[in-house]
């Protein structure tokens, strides 16, 4: 077998009490069989019965109080690990934030983002490289075999595009990127799937003059009062979302903006927040895209929803800029670990938020999002 993961994959190590925005809170825990069992068995060393902590039924979950799981403590230690040690975790919470997904002869291990600790490493990193790795594991038959490596070899394409031409600007790079997946979906649909034929037919882009040409004409082609719009139809889509108090305050602050500032005043903010923040952190939302790709951008046999995810990091990627935006013109500058605990609540309200889904599918579909010029449009760079 082949495993392929990145390397913040091999080297997460939860960080307990030390997180910035603990799964413990506000998520609905689901317990395996064996482990309620255990915790009937245990029920005198944790000092509270099961029941009163996990549903009986045929699903068990943890029975939230405050939002908080009650085997959180106050200074946000587990204690099913402090009382009974981490092999009576269940195995949501020995396994979070990983998943694994395997394509034949290949194990792909990813990280959840809805972590804070991911986005830590990814935020840590001067850029995120790709580990592969074997073992003599019998590899099954799969119907699928020609599809993932034509689909790898796209994927890896929008990848090099994004981490070997850091003088080119992210806007650019994300275009290209998205162009680079569109031709793979043509190729898809026409039934080519043939990564050497691939490869030549995107070689165009990867040639930084070309790149350089594209900047300039985008550069004049980005409407940003059609932008200052979307942002904040956007905001109050995302404002409905029940979350941690301290995101939708932010959130809030963000949308307010919205509706005080005129579009001449947000092109003006703009340009002041493009010539401090980004720049500081133009090698963290590099890592950030291409992670994203990497985990997000695979879809075997529907090959083309990978468009709408595409969308859907996009719209990550636009509400935590929108809200970095807003605070540094309220001068309250947001510190790195404000960063992280945003984009992992955002995470949290892609992955649980059916009802903000719902309605940004519809906004998907209505404003013709899944393509290039709505990626230009979401994104302040």
């Amino acid at each position: 077998m082949n495993y392929l993961t990145v390397d913040v994959y091999k080297d997460f190590t939860c960080v307990a009490d030390a997180c910035l925005n603990t799964c413990c809170v506000g998520w609905k825990i689901f317990i395996d069989n064996d482990t309620y069992e255990k915790m009937v068995e245990k029920e005198k060393c944790l000092g509270m019965q099961a029941k009163d902590w996990i549903t009986d039924g045929k699903d068990h979950f943890v029975i939230l109080k405050n939002q908080r799981c009650p085997m959180l403590s106050d200074d946000n230690l587990c204690k099913v690990v402090l009382k009974l040690g981490p092999e009576y975790l269940s195995n949501v919470c020995t396994h979070y934030p990983r998943t694994n997904i395997q394509y034949g002869g290949f194990i792909e291990g990813y990280l959840n983002t809805s972590c804070s600790e991911v986005i830590a490493k990814l935020m840590d990193k001067d850029s995120v490289e790709f580990d592969i790795m074997q073992d003599q594991q019998p590899v099954p038959d799969y119907p699928f075999e020609k599809l993932y490596n034509f689909e790898s070899t796209v994927r890896a394409s929008m990848v090099h595009i994004l981490q070997s031409m850091p003088k080119v600007s992210l806007n650019v790079r994300l275009f290209t990127a998205f162009t680079i997946l569109e031709e793979g979906i043509r190729m898809y649909q026409e039934g080519a799937l043939d990564g050497e034929v691939f490869e030549r037919e995107v070689l165009f882009y990867a040639r930084e003059d070309v790149l350089k040409s594209l900047e300039m004409r985008l550069g004049k082609s980005v409407n940003e009062e059609s932008q200052y719009h979307f942002l904040g139809q956007l905001l109050k889509i995302a404002e409905k979302y029940e979350g941690l108090e301290r995101f939708l305050g932010l959130l809030q602050q963000a949308g307010q903006y919205f509706e005080e500032k005129s579009p001449e005043q947000y092109a003006s903010d703009v340009k002041a927040f493009k010539e401090t923040c980004l720049a500081e952190y133009s090698g963290f939302y590099t890592n950030y895209w291409v992670y994203r790709i990497f985990s997000d951008t695979l879809s075997i046999p529907d090959y083309e929803k990978v468009k709408e995810k595409f969308a859907y990091i996009a719209v990550e990627f636009a509400v935590f800029q929108t809200i970095a935006l807003v605070s540094f013109v309220k001068n309250q500058r947001l510190i790195r670990e404000e960063y992280i605990y945003i984009i992992s609540c955002l995470s949290r309200m892609m992955e649980h938020s059916v009802n903000f889904m719902e309605d940004l599918k519809r906004q998907i579909r209505e404003k013709n999002l899944a393509s290039g010029a709505g990626l230009l449009l979401m994104t302040i760079l």
